[in-house]
């Protein structure tokens, strides 16, 4: 009785991260993958998944992030803080089925990226993060949001509406 009550102890905590990272975009490769510290810490670093009929309409900037991507992860804090209050911008998680299925309409080679989508069907993307490189650092140095990339979707946006 006394496991069975421990084991219980254990398993709510355990649930309530695990669908708290579903919210922020996690799969079940990446729930599998994780420890808890570092859901927890995915978890703090990335959005909570817009989830809507409405994303695939012309003038709406879509963000994609992949849960648990340290590049992501990276330029999280100053994209939300450039993007807040504007409108019809939606974070879409691209490993989760709603992600998929915008994927393979509006593709792009990487993420983080935006797209824009036009009002003829078509869409603009670009890779919204660039590596800051530093005479110390061999390995590619680190990520900071591409400001200029995010201007020109944001740019394209106020031309779409």
């Amino acid at each position: 009785m006394m496991l069975a009550l421990f084991s219980t102890l254990l398993f709510i905590p355990y649930m309530v991260i695990a669908v708290a990272a579903y919210t922020h975009g996690a799969d079940m490769e990446s729930l599998q993958k994780f420890g808890v510290l570092r859901t927890i810490q995915a978890i703090q670093n990335s959005p909570v998944t817009d989830r809507s009929d409405d994303l695939d309409q012309p003038g709406n900037i879509l963000i994609y992030y992949r849960f648990g991507c340290g590049d992501c992860e990276a330029i999280y804090d100053c994209l939300k803080a450039e993007v807040a209050g504007k409108e019809n911008i939606y974070w879409v998680a691209s490993r989760q089925s709603e992600g998929q299925k915008l994927l393979q309409k509006y593709t792009v080679s990487e993420v983080p990226a935006g797209v824009i989508i036009q009002n003829d069907g078509m869409y603009i993307s670009h890779v919204l993060c660039s590596p800051v490189y530093d005479d110390a650092d061999e390995k590619g140095g680190i990520q900071q949001l591409d400001i200029y990339a995010l201007n020109r979707l944001l740019d394209l946006q106020k031309r779409v509406g």
